[in-house]
């Protein structure tokens, strides 16, 4: 992260600037899906006058489509009154002093309220939202207002970032945070032809359905379970579009979880059916153990078994499996034997387990890094730098990614294959040194640019040095076929702690009192191991409890 201190300061009409980029990407890539109606608002947009731009885009991106002309407060805006005119001369906003009674209660504060509504009698100890219900009851006459209301007509931010970014979830701070250089991001080959969206429908589509995926999260937070539970009425069709189908499963399976949890199990079942995403074989094979239904469960498992997935799943239908075996005649596989070392120290945890445990492993002599997820990652994105930012077709949409749309599914490796095939050849036949050198070059000369795979702030070059010193090159590329056989999953569950000690290095994974291994951190630090590549667990108990139960007994 820069410091805050030696920010540079933005141009006044920053936002005017990136906004202007949007709508220019936009009509380049997307002209023939714009309707009439968003073509007309551009033409009318740069038209307007500066002052005008500024406030409309303002407006834009704030929530709502009204605003109070009293509570505008825009320095950089030259002559407001004259900008507001030009918005309702170019028919890009109406005038109201008497908005709408929903818009008039969004724009008002409780005391407005109260004073506006006096002559009814109302509450005055009510809540807000009450005090509205109660004025609403008595369907007043709606009157004039002191100050002028503003309404934006057509909100086109939606549609605009769409296209522009790909996604519902960035936005204009996307530009603010590149411009003050908090994050900046690697140069990509992006082209007019290079879209998304091939149809209205789509953009449609997918908007829709991100507006049901912020619903659910909402409703989530606010912990309402009958509104979650009725979300699944409004799930659109299945869709012949990928993108937009793995989308819907995505939420078809956080939707049928909630049906599962609240004892719908017929309901999750049915929602869980209509996903080809883990975790719905899973679910569906759990739900039918609980109702008995072992051929079903069977067919499920054997399945996953079969054709699993990723890792993940695999290991999750072996151990179905053993509950299907003490019911039915169900061949489960044979368990794995672990290849890691387990350790036991008790230690004074005043500060975090790792932490504690990091000084014990230096007191020994090992110079010790915290690297959970870090390191490996790293590593992976210095070696695959310029492929992952290789210019790919539909990788990359805008100028903001941290990686290609691909980069955590199978088709990133296959649409990559024969340079990532020679990568790993070449680094295979390499030297330590030589892996030094040409990792750490990379590592200077991206230095800062983001990239899903190395996070600059918690990973330092003498901890890529150590590594490439003490793993030899055939054992990393065990580990980058790893992840790339299964980029999501796999760039998880490495272990807490990368040390070295001469020509020598070790992964350790921490475990403080009652925590335990997760299944992703067992595949790991059995692959580890089967590599030759040292890789312990430490259970640590708490020195201070485990001292004070002596003193008391």
């Amino acid at each position: 992260m820069t410091d805050t201190a030696v920010l540079p300061d933005l141009p006044p009409h920053y936002y005017l600037a990136n906004f202007a980029s949007i709508i220019d990407t936009v009509t380049a890539r997307y002209g023939d899906l714009l309707t009439q109606e968003e073509g007309d608002w551009i033409t009318a947009f740069r038209d307007l006058p500066i002052n005008a731009q500024c406030l409309l885009v303002r407006f834009l991106s704030r929530k709502g489509h009204w605003f109070r002309e009293d509570k505008l407060n825009y320095p950089e805006i030259d002559n407001l009154p004259h900008a507001i005119s030009a918005l309702a001369e170019a028919h890009l906003i109406d005038i109201e002093y008497t908005p709408p009674f929903d818009a008039l209660c969004s724009l008002l504060t409780k005391p407005e309220l109260l004073s506006h509504f006096a002559a009814l009698p109302l509450n005055k100890k009510s809540k807000k939202a009450d005090l509205i219900e109660e004025i609403a009851m008595h369907s007043p006459t709606p009157e004039p207002l002191t100050f002028l209301c503003l309404h934006v007509r057509l909100d086109v931010m939606p549609i605009f970032l769409l296209l522009y970014f790909g996604n519902a979830r960035q936005d204009l701070s996307q530009f603010v945070l590149s411009d003050l250089g908090i994050q900046r991001f690697e140069s990509v080959s992006l082209t007019a032809e290079e879209r998304l969206f091939t149809s209205r429908d789509q953009m449609k589509d997918w908007l829709n359905l991100s507006s049901l995926s912020e619903q659910y999260w909402q409703l989530l937070e606010k912990k309402d379970k009958h509104a979650l539970l009725e979300l699944p009425k409004a799930l659109p069709f299945t869709t012949a579009w990928p993108p937009l189908e793995r989308k819907r499963q995505r939420l078809i399976n956080q939707l049928a979880r909630e049906q599962e949890r609240a004892g719908n199990i017929n309901d999750a079942a049915m929602l869980f059916s209509q996903s080809h995403l883990p975790p719905s074989r899973e679910r569906q094979a759990r739900i039918a153990i609980k109702q008995a239904n072992w051929t079903r469960a069977s067919e499920l498992v054997s399945g996953m078994l079969d054709t699993p997935f990723n890792e993940d799943e695999k290991d999750v239908a072996a151990r179905i499996a053993k509950q299907l075996a003490k019911k039915t005649h169900f061949d489960c596989p044979s368990a794995n034997v672990h290849l890691y070392e387990n350790l036991h120290l008790s230690l004074p945890l005043d500060t975090r387990v790792e932490m504690a445990s990091a000084a014990h492993f230096t007191e020994q002599g090992w110079t010790v890094w915290f690297s959970e997820n870090l390191l490996l990652n790293a590593l992976f994105g210095l070696t695959f730098w310029d492929i992952i930012f290789s210019p790919v077709s539909g990788a990359f949409l805008n100028p903001f990614q941290r990686s290609p749309r691909d980069m955590f599914s199978s088709e990133f490796y296959a649409a990559r294959q024969t340079a990532i095939d020679e990568r790993l050849h070449a680094l295979a036949q390499q030297t330590r040194e030589e892996s030094v050198k040409q990792r750490l070059e990379t590592y200077e000369n991206k230095h800062g640019l983001a990239n899903d795979w190395v996070f600059w702030g918690y990973i330092d070059k003498e901890q890529i040095e150590a590594a490439l010193l003490t793993l030899a090159p055939h054992q990393l590329v065990a580990c980058f076929k790893r992840i790339l056989f299964d980029p999501k999953s796999n760039r998880a569950g490495h272990p807490d702690l990368f040390m070295v000690k001469g020509n020598t290095c070790q992964f350790v994974e921490v475990k403080g009192p009652g925590d335990k291994l997760q299944h992703h951190q067992v595949r790991w630090l059995d692959f580890l191991n089967s590599h030759h590549i040292i890789s312990k667990v430490l259970y640590v108990e708490d020195a201070n409890i485990s001292s004070r139960t002596k003193a008391n007994s």
